[in-house]
């Protein structure tokens, strides 16, 4: 009897945590969608521009990241469906590559809204790239330490090292478009990034600040001499490297 009670008590655990984080990955998935739209409407109103739609998409998809914070890990595999806006939005992406054509009058949400130049081959590059980072966090590096600074990094300080470098560093140019400004923002951004996610998502006693500072550099100097369209790729495997050799 006390092992059947304990059995039962089990299940109930597990349905309750089953339940819980199908509806926090509904409403992650929702929230995305409805950021989408938000910015479309602002980008047809011009109240936003193209590049802005673009970066606030990939901080904001970055940040939602920490959601992880709030699945249950008692559901064993259901802490996994965190990355189901992920696995979403990479069907959507493949199947606008592939069904949307460049020389369509019509406007597309997802094409118009998430790339720089509206063809729809570009999201098979950075919007495609990110979302596999986000997958392989959210599942191999489910809360850890190198997965915290790999979205960190990625999401502010990429994000917004094209917006800091772009309107403040036309005239400091290190290397093509990429210029100091962009590399000191990735640094100072990510590092504060990779606190504030490893804080959260493993703990704060984990913070390494000398490591961080020095993955951030490095990351920081390989961006500056990436493509653009495979900084999203380039930066997490950076990242992978540093932190191998360094922890």
């Amino acid at each position: 009897m006390k092992s059947f009670l304990t059995n039962l008590s089990i299940f109930q655990i597990m349905i309750s945590t089953f339940v819980q984080n199908t509806i926090l990955s509904l409403v992650v998935t929702s929230i995305t969608f409805a950021v989408l739209l938000l910015l479309n409407y602002l980008n047809k109103k011009n109240a936003i521009t193209n590049e802005v739609s673009r970066k606030v998409v990939h901080i904001g998809a970055g940040t939602l990241y920490l959601a992880i914070y709030f699945y249950n890990d008692q559901g064993y595999f259901s802490k996994y469906f965190n990355i189901f806006p992920n696995l979403f939005w990479t069907c959507i992406l493949l199947w606008k590559s592939q069904h949307h054509s460049s020389g369509s009058q019509k406007y597309d949400l997802v094409v118009g809204t998430i790339t720089r130049t509206h063809r729809a081959s570009e999201l098979l590059r950075g919007p495609l790239f990110f979302n596999f980072v986000m997958i392989v966090c959210g599942t191999i590096l489910y809360k850890t330490v190198l997965g915290s600074i790999i979205i960190g990094i990625l999401t502010w300080g990429d994000g917004l090292a094209a917006v800091i470098g772009v309107r403040y560093g036309s005239k400091r140019k290190i290397y093509r478009s990429k210029t100091l400004d962009g590399l000191l923002t990735i640094f100072v951004a990510g590092t504060i990034a990779s606190i504030i996610y490893i804080s959260l998502l493993v703990n704060f006693q984990s913070v390494d600040l000398f490591k961080i500072c020095v993955i951030s550099f490095i990351t920081g100097v390989i961006e500056t001499l990436s493509p653009s369209d495979f900084d999203n790729l380039t930066i997490p495997l950076c990242i992978l490297v540093v932190h191998y050799f360094i922890y």
